[in-house]
């Protein structure tokens, strides 16, 4: 397999979009790097409803706005890194098609690649009952995908679930002793103007512009 192309897939709410998301992508290319994996498109891809299952309240930023700081996001990195990140739209496309919950292997299913990958993060793989058991038909997910997971400080990951993961699919793989960058949307929501150094400058300006999060 280390001879195919991986197609990478990262949800997130970009409500915003901060330093954490940024570290996870670059960890992203170089954990596959050092695996001798390689990535041919990494889909930064921001959800359209979020379906409630990590306690995610309604987005404060609208869709179109978390999509373009998505982009922004997306290509300064690309600049700075010769990354391919692409911004995916489709969970807006789907929702609409169903008008309804669209689940995360409803997306993933869409996406035409013989080799995908769906980055996570290790919240969803922490504790004795790890919520990534609650999603919605998560063993057919991971057969039909395979998992990239991100560690994340406060959230030891089970390594028995991953086990089991991994006989599900063997291209399960946790990435681990790269860099970390601390940081929640939630708190940049909460004090924006006190969480300046967890966001892109660029994401920064357009908040500002658009009066988002107390910021003018």
């Amino acid at each position: 397999m280390s001879g195919q192309g991986f197609y990478l897939v990262f949800g997130i709410t970009a409500d915003p979009p901060h330093l954490g998301h940024e570290q996870v992508i670059i960890n992203s290319y170089q954990y596959m790097t050092s695996q001798q994996l390689t990535v041919t498109q990494f889909d930064l891809m921001p959800t359209y409803q979020a379906n409630l299952i990590g306690d995610k309240k309604k987005p404060v930023a609208d869709f179109n706005q978390r999509l373009k700081m998505c982009q922004i996001t997306a290509a300064d990195l690309n600049d700075r890194h010769g990354f391919n990140v692409q911004v995916n739209d489709l969970e807006r496309t789907l929702s609409q098609q169903v008008k309804g919950k669209n689940y995360s292997i409803d997306t993933l299913s869409a996406i035409q690649h013989p080799h995908k990958m769906f980055v996570l993060s290790a919240d969803h793989f922490a504790g004795r009952w790890p919520k990534f058991r609650k999603w919605h038909r998560y063993e057919d997910l991971v057969f039909q995908n395979g998992l990239l997971i991100h560690q994340r400080p406060g959230h030891p990951i089970n390594n028995n679930f991953i086990k089991q993961l991994k006989s599900i699919n063997p291209h399960v793989y946790v990435v681990s002793g790269l860099k970390d960058v601390s940081a929640s949307s939630t708190q940049i929501r909460n004090n924006c103007s006190q969480h300046l150094d967890l966001l892109n400058k660029k994401i920064h300006f357009y908040l500002a512009a658009q009066q988002l999060y107390g910021l003018n």
